[in-house]
């Protein structure tokens, strides 16, 4: 199993993909505290280990370096997360790009304007919202004949899926949406 620390701002959503694959895997994957209490992903420190800045980020017992939630959780993930066959395995691939792809570009033109971290304009607010629509129907009618999204229990593509529907679920679809 992996193990290591999880470099990540308190209530990522990306994080929390990792943590909840890590969490199902048997993984030992440890958020770092002092990240959440004033060390920063611009401090040097931080940057000789991942140039770019970017958060989460993750560094493995033996010293391995990832950042992109994605890719760290399927690093932290057993095999049973990852498809029990090369046509599941590729399935989970699809999902987890489906969830980076188009649910997240999505999720941020509809959630960071109302959260004012973007500036809000309408035309991109509603093509957002019809983009939801369409995102939650497909998934809706995907749904329809199965229980998971790949095979017959949880994988990454359900992780990836679910946390990259969080934001809209937390700030901006209410029950009339639904």
């Amino acid at each position: 199993m992996a193990s290591g620390t999880l470099y990540t701002y308190s209530n990522n959503f990306r994080a929390y993909k990792v943590l909840i694959a890590a969490k199902y895997s048997g993984s030992d994957v440890k958020v770092d505290p002092a990240f959440q209490f004033g060390v920063t992903n611009k401090q040097e420190n931080f940057l000789k280990k991942f140039p770019q800045g970017k958060v989460p980020a993750f560094e493995s017992q033996n010293n391995q370096y990832l950042t992109e939630s994605t890719a760290i959780a399927y690093f932290v993930s057993s095999e049973k997360l990852k498809g029990s066959s090369p046509y599941e395995k590729a399935l989970v691939q699809q999902f987890t790009s489906f969830a980076d792809n188009e649910i997240l570009p999505a999720s941020y033109a509809w959630v960071y304007p109302s959260l004012s971290i973007a500036q809000f304009n309408k035309s991109s607010v509603d093509r957002a919202i019809e983009d939801v629509k369409g995102i939650l129907e497909y998934l809706n009618n995907y749904l329809l004949t199965r229980t998971y999204l790949v095979g017959e229990r949880i994988t990454l593509a359900d992780i990836a899926v679910a946390c990259s529907l969080l934001q809209l679920y937390q700030h901006v679809i209410n029950p009339e949406f639904k």
